[in-house]
């Protein structure tokens, strides 16, 4: 009877979680690899929601990273890395096969709540679940890393082969609007040296 329930139980977690992958527009493979569900019975659950209810992406999974280091993706890729590493997506130690190694019923579960609760916070997102299981993926095979800004501490996900000074971008974009009040100040100054009736500071003034 316990086995009975335990099946019952691990199949209905299965198809929850299904049902909500369906809802984020997850690709059908990765329902497949993360909820044990066959193609035929994912594409009944889907037939299930009606046609052309849930929207739907054909043709192969994302695989390039460009798109997270992208100007406006960034600082976002940034807090779902970030937010990966809180909810144990990713191993402490890189693997070498993430697609093969991390989905599963309790990492897909885990993967929905943590994107779940990043939506609430930010309901303007623009990365989707999709973009999402490949920022697990090559975090997990450690292709990118989370890292830490070196002014205000805040996460950046950053390339280790390609990495220098470690800023966010809100720091990036104070010490870059610093240095142009400088040079704009710098510019100010007559060739002469001479501002107005004073003398550049610095600079010794006759005693007679």
């Amino acid at each position: 009877m316990r086995v009975s329930e335990d099946r019952y139980s691990q199949d209905l977690r299965r198809l929850e979680l299904a049902h909500r992958l369906i809802q984020h527009e997850v690709r059908t493979q990765w329902i497949c690899a993360t909820t044990g569900l066959t193609d035929e019975r994912v594409r009944n659950l889907l037939h299930s929601y009606g046609v052309g209810s849930v929207p739907r992406h054909r043709g192969a999974p994302p695989t390039s990273c460009t798109v997270f280091f992208r100007m406006a993706k960034h600082p976002e890729a940034s807090a779902l890395g970030a937010l990966a590493r809180l909810w144990k997506l990713v191993p402490a130690s890189p693997i070498r096969n993430a697609r093969q190694g991390l989905p599963g019923l309790e990492w897909g579960e885990r993967l929905c709540e943590a994107f779940e609760f990043f939506r609430a916070l930010v309901p303007a997102g623009v990365l989707s679940v999709n973009q999402f299981i490949l920022l697990t993926f090559v975090l997990a095979e450690g292709r990118l890393v989370i890292a830490h800004c070196a002014q205000c501490q805040a996460a950046i996900l950053i390339d280790p082969l390609a990495a220098k000074l470690l800023r966010c971008r809100v720091c990036e974009e104070a010490v870059a609007g610093g240095g142009r009040r400088r040079r704009r100040k710098a510019e100010q100054v007559p060739a002469d040296g001479v501002v107005g009736d004073r003398m550049p500071a610095g600079e010794q003034q006759s005693l007679f």
